[in-house]
């Protein structure tokens, strides 16, 4: 099986894009690949909970249902830390929720760790 990193970029600004990266990844891990999840620039806003509680994609399905199910698999999200302070994302946004700041240092060792990055 392959390791896979999803870079998500893109924010509720963009559902079709945030979402298709979510369903990939969701799809990856049900077909048993190890799978990494970046979120920086807008993409860190689907970590809120109003987002992650309402946003649906137009046939890529419901984000807290990806999330879920990425997070009983046991994928970790990792979200830019600088990203977070530049759209008011808290430590209280996190709670409760399998995610970790990181800095810019974590996606490039994330990258040079995986067989395939696919950005989003």
């Amino acid at each position: 099986m392959a390791s896979i990193l999803f870079h998500i970029i893109s924010g509720p600004n963009n559902t079709s894009k945030a979402m298709l990266g979510f369903l990939l990844a969701r799809t990856a891990v049900e077909e048993g690949h190890k799978v990494e999840v970046f979120l920086s620039g807008d993409g860190v806003q689907l970590v809120r909970d109003a987002v992650m509680n309402n946003l649906t994609g137009l046939g890529t399905g419901s984000l807290k249902e990806h999330m879920d199910v990425l997070k009983n698999s046991g994928v970790c999200l990792y979200v830019s830390t600088m990203s977070c302070e530049n759209r008011g994302i808290r430590d209280a946004d996190l709670k409760g929720k399998l995610i970790k700041k990181v800095l810019p240092k974590t996606l490039l060792d994330l990258v040079l760790s995986t067989d395939k990055s696919l950005i989003y």
